[in-house]
């Protein structure tokens, strides 16, 4: 009687240590996805960008000025990339947090970015994602402009 229990614990045992490799493996996948927006937008490559979101993505932006909420949404593909202007974004190392729940995934990302190596801002990036055939693609990216509060490195 002890056999069987052993080995059905056992095979239990495995299933969930295979089910947390797996979660593990499509969050690194999904982070991957949300580096690989900040590479493309440090490198200033237009095609790299485009190849981390959906064709119909949307860009929203929140912020408060003069007390009041401002927002506003946009396509990524238009107004990111500025002749003359360089944009480096860096994903904080504390706060970031990845859900996965089948073919859909957020990553909760604090960040800090700077303009022509003048910092400009910080802020939370809230990336959503959807798992296509040719792999996870950025669906909306919402984000906060803070100018207080920032901890820089």
């Amino acid at each position: 009687m002890k056999l069987p229990l052993l080995v059905l614990s056992t095979f239990f045992t495995f299933l969930t240590v295979q089910e947390h490799t797996y979660a593990q493996s499509e969050k690194q996948e999904v982070l991957q996805v949300a580096q690989a927006f900040f590479d493309a937008l440090e490198q200033g490559d237009t095609t790299a960008f485009r190849a981390v979101f959906l064709s119909n993505a949307m860009i929203y932006t929140v912020r408060e000025k003069d007390g009041q909420v401002v927002t506003a949404s946009r396509s990524p593909f238009t107004d990111t990339f500025r002749a003359g202007t360089a944009i480096k974004e860096r994903m904080k190392d504390v706060g970031v947090e990845v859900q996965v729940h089948g073919n859909m995934a957020q990553v909760w990302a604090p960040y800090n970015l700077w303009v022509n190596d003048v910092f400009s801002h910080c802020g939370v990036d809230v990336f959503t994602l959807i798992k296509t055939t040719p792999g996870w693609r950025i669906a909306a990216l919402s984000y906060t402009i803070e100018k207080d509060g920032c901890d820089l490195p």
